[in-house]
């Protein structure tokens, strides 16, 4: 009879993650194991290499991203932008620790490259803003825009604070909707409606 499992998997992956992120590749199975409270024949039992283990570590995150961006569709604009960037910002510092040790790593790094957006849930964040956009455009809220051109430059903007962050060690989470608001003041500049012309004394528009 095999020996019973000390350890669920799930489990095992976490403590994984936690190990490689800290130490990133050049970590050792026998460190992973030691950490986990298992041998290393437990460990190879499961994962056949350490390589197969580092990569199914480090790409197993997988946040509800409707839960995230779950938020009041009735907020104004800009508030609901400042709660929006909040949330990703914080995603984005959960998922970069893990990203980076990939793209470190030498035999994954080039594959990182084409991947980095499959990793942090760009593709499934982005179409949620693009929906939010496209209703305040129809309801006047914002001006027409070009939601794509907006979209890329938001998100990396968020992306590049949470490497900044994590890199720098001072990472601080969860983040205030109102710590972000000075971002999206930026940003609204290409967002606001644009303002009804004003009347001359003549009563035609000034189109000045």
């Amino acid at each position: 009879m095999g020996r019973p499992k000390t350890i669920e998997d799930h489990e095992l992956l976490e403590v994984a993650r936690r190990v490689f992120r800290q130490h990133g590749h050049t970590a050792t199975t026998r460190d992973v194991a030691k950490a986990a409270g298992i041998t290393q024949t437990v460990l190879y039992q499961r994962f056949k290499t350490k390589d197969d283990l580092f990569y199914a570590a480090l790409t197993r995150h997988v946040p509800d991203v409707a839960a995230l961006l779950d938020l009041d569709s009735s907020l104004e604009p800009r508030v609901y932008l400042a709660a929006f960037a909040a949330r990703v910002k914080d995603h984005f510092i959960g998922v970069m620790p893990s990203i980076l040790s990939l793209a470190a790593h030498p035999r994954y790094g080039k594959e990182m490259l084409g991947k980095v957006h499959q990793f942090n849930r760009v593709g499934d964040i982005l179409p949620v803003l693009r929906l939010r956009l496209q209703s305040w455009q129809q309801a006047g809220r914002i001006k027409p825009i070009d939601d794509y051109s907006f979209l890329a430059a938001f998100l990396h903007a968020l992306s590049s604070m949470a490497m900044v962050e994590v890199l720098s060690g001072q990472v601080v989470t969860p983040t205030k909707p109102e710590e972000m608001q000075p971002m999206v003041n930026l940003f609204w500049d290409g967002l606001a409606p644009l303002a009804a012309p004003k009347a001359t004394d003549s009563g035609k528009a000034d189109k000045r």
